[in-house]
């Protein structure tokens, strides 16, 4: 019996059957609390973003760390994904396993194990290309020396990394990498392939904030251009440049899709991982598209959280069946939608807020005269997809009427 909540304890239920099933997600058939995807707006997103790397030039490799979601990461490379981005060797199996051929590891890796399983699973399959991050000369002779004793005709191919003051990981100054690039020319068992920067550390959405992400992307640029012009791609069949998370993604390819003159291809990747699923939080307020990017139509929200009044054990409050296991809550606390009462369903009340969390309620503020009663479903939407997906094991898909046709299983 599979055990994984919102899921009936039915014995015989095989996950890749569930259509049959014929269970609508909010009228009993399943268990509350539920997370659902919206297929349509799913469906709606991943096409959005198809057609926009298309018309861009720009290839695509979606951080699967958002869903870790087989079924998901299979939907995004089937739509033309050029391959899907991991931030460690453990999510990168996982990607291999759904059918990625290129994974790039969007970090440092520094443990001997991980090392030695990308080398190991490029030696065993030829058409594999799992790419990592380098942004320091130790790094470079930590992976040299873990690499011994693996087939030397692997070469692991890494991305040097631009990094902002202040930020995370990468190298600060142009003669830094230049430096790391020196070591990875000297290290026999790594190639470079390419540079990398994620402009997602700069935060904010005026136009102080776009003028540092340009800045920073203009700085890969000349990263990149300092690199070819030294030989260090020499022998490189093309040039990978790779940045673009869920909210600037425009801006990358306004600074990096065109104009390159180095004499071999240019392939420029974006990494955006939530436009999958959209929210109603951060990225519907930061998001380009529809906004920045008015020629294409926004993205639309594909999660829901639903929960069941527990109680309305003061005037103006209500005591809903969810809480920080079901829901992310670091950028933002569930938004109140719709409440459903029998077969009914309505818009939430204005003035209805969840206005905290513990581990499995939710507060909600609601009207004092609103007709809200225990056992009434209250559907939200959610901010930041990331901190979501891992705290279910299988998410139903549902089409419009929340019947139930597909679902995600993750593996975090």
């Amino acid at each position: 019996m599979l055990l994984h909540k919102a899921l009936p304890p039915v014995e015989d239920l095989q996950l890749d059957k569930i259509r049959s099933r014929g269970w609508h997600a909010l009228t009993g058939d399943l268990l509350l609390p539920i997370l659902v995807i919206r297929e349509g707006a799913l469906n709606h997103n991943i096409e959005v973003m198809r057609r926009f790397c298309e018309d861009s030039g720009v290839s695509l490799a979606p951080h699967g760390k958002t869903t870790m979601s087989p079924q998901l990461i299979h939907r995004q490379l089937d739509a033309g994904a050029w391959g899907m981005t991991a931030a460690n060797p453990v999510q990168a199996r996982v990607m291999r396993s759904a059918g990625a051929d290129r994974v790039i590891i969007a970090n440092q890796v520094p443990d001997r194990l991980g090392l030695r399983w990308m080398a190991l699973e490029m030696a065993a399959n030829p058409e594999a290309e799992i790419f990592c991050l380098v942004d320091s000369v130790r790094i470079v002779e930590l992976m040299q020396e873990a690499l011994e004793g693996t087939s030397p005709a692997v070469q692991i191919p890494v991305l040097i990394e631009l990094g902002v003051k202040g930020g995370r990981t990468g190298c600060r100054t142009l003669e830094q990498a230049m430096e790391v690039a020196s070591a990875v020319a000297r290290a026999s068992r790594l190639r470079l392939a390419g540079v990398e920067c994620f402009e997602g550390v700069i935060h904010g959405t005026d136009d102080e904030t776009i003028k540092e992400v340009d800045d920073l992307l203009r700085h890969l640029r000349g990263l990149t251009e300092s690199l070819a012009a030294a030989g260090a791609f020499a022998g490189a069949p093309e040039i990978l440049v790779t940045a673009g998370g869920s909210t600037y993604f425009d801006r990358v390819v306004a600074v990096l899709a065109a104009g390159w003159s180095l004499h071999r291809p240019v392939r420029v990747v974006l990494r955006s991982g939530c436009y999958l699923t959209h929210d109603h939080g951060s990225y519907m307020r930061g998001g380009p598209f529809g906004g920045r990017l008015s020629a294409y139509p926004a993205l639309q929200p594909a999660l829901e959280l639903w929960g069941a009044v527990h109680s309305r054990p003061e005037p103006g409050l209500a005591i809903v069946g969810f809480g920080k296991r079901d829901s992310s809550y670091d950028s933002g606390l569930p938004t109140p939608l719709r409440v459903r009462s029998g077969d009914s369903e309505r818009p939430a009340p204005a003035g209805i807020e969840v206005f905290q969390l513990n581990d499995q309620h939710a507060f909600v503020h609601i009207p004092e005269d609103d007709p809200l009663q225990v056992g009434d479903l209250i559907g939200c939407g959610i901010s930041h997809p990331c901190t979501i997906f891992d705290k279910w094991r299988v998410i139903p898909i549902v089409d419009d009427e929340y019947r139930v046709n597909e679902v995600a299983e993750t593996l975090f």
